[in-house]
Protein backbone atom coordinates (compact mmCIF):
# COMPACT_ATOMS: atom_id res chain seq x y z
CA UNK A 1 0.00 0.00 0.00
CA UNK A 2 1.51 3.31 -1.00
CA UNK A 3 1.07 6.58 0.81
CA UNK A 4 1.18 9.86 -1.10
CA UNK A 5 2.13 13.24 0.36
CA UNK A 6 2.37 16.72 -1.14
CA UNK A 7 5.42 18.94 -0.62
CA UNK A 8 7.20 21.75 -2.39
CA UNK A 9 10.62 20.47 -3.56
CA UNK A 10 12.21 23.65 -2.18
CA UNK A 11 11.26 22.52 1.32
CA UNK A 12 13.42 19.41 1.10
CA UNK A 13 16.27 18.87 3.52
CA UNK A 14 18.29 16.85 1.04
CA UNK A 15 17.94 14.87 -2.18
CA UNK A 16 19.88 12.18 -4.02
CA UNK A 17 19.37 9.72 -6.87
CA UNK A 18 20.81 6.91 -4.69
CA UNK A 19 18.35 5.65 -2.05
CA UNK A 20 21.12 4.53 0.31
CA UNK A 21 22.74 7.99 0.31
CA UNK A 22 19.36 9.66 0.80
CA UNK A 23 18.55 7.28 3.65
CA UNK A 24 21.87 8.04 5.39
CA UNK A 25 21.17 11.78 5.05
CA UNK A 26 17.70 11.22 6.54
CA UNK A 27 19.15 9.29 9.48
CA UNK A 28 21.72 12.03 10.16
CA UNK A 29 19.05 14.73 10.09
CA UNK A 30 16.75 12.64 12.31
CA UNK A 31 19.51 12.04 14.86
CA UNK A 32 20.41 15.75 15.00
CA UNK A 33 16.87 17.12 15.10
CA UNK A 34 15.06 14.23 16.79
CA UNK A 35 12.11 14.84 14.44
CA UNK A 36 10.27 12.34 12.19
CA UNK A 37 11.66 12.32 8.65
CA UNK A 38 10.23 11.09 5.35
CA UNK A 39 12.19 9.70 2.41
CA UNK A 40 9.96 10.24 -0.63
CA UNK A 41 10.14 9.95 -4.42
CA UNK A 42 8.00 11.60 -7.08
CA UNK A 43 8.22 8.65 -9.48
CA UNK A 44 10.69 5.96 -10.50
CA UNK A 45 13.95 7.35 -11.78
CA UNK A 46 13.55 10.69 -10.01
CA UNK A 47 15.66 11.62 -7.00
CA UNK A 48 14.70 10.73 -3.46
CA UNK A 49 13.85 13.73 -1.30
CA UNK A 50 14.13 14.07 2.47
CA UNK A 51 11.42 16.05 4.25
CA UNK A 52 10.74 16.90 7.87
CA UNK A 53 7.42 15.14 8.50
CA UNK A 54 6.28 17.94 10.83
CA UNK A 55 6.46 20.38 7.90
CA UNK A 56 3.69 18.48 6.10
CA UNK A 57 0.76 20.66 7.32
CA UNK A 58 2.59 23.77 6.11
CA UNK A 59 2.83 22.22 2.64
CA UNK A 60 -0.92 21.93 2.05
CA UNK A 61 -0.76 24.21 -0.99
CA UNK A 62 2.06 22.20 -2.57
CA UNK A 63 1.37 20.72 -5.96
CA UNK A 64 4.07 18.06 -6.22
CA UNK A 65 2.91 14.58 -5.23
CA UNK A 66 5.41 12.14 -3.72
CA UNK A 67 5.19 8.53 -2.62
CA UNK A 68 6.55 7.79 0.85
CA UNK A 69 9.41 5.29 0.53
CA UNK A 70 10.60 5.26 4.16
CA UNK A 71 9.51 6.93 7.40
CA UNK A 72 12.07 7.44 10.18
CA UNK A 73 10.52 8.10 13.59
Amino acid sequence: MSEDVFFNPGQSISSDYDFNKAYVAAQIYHNKSNKPVLVVQESDGNPYFIFDEEAFPAAENAKTKYSVIKRIK
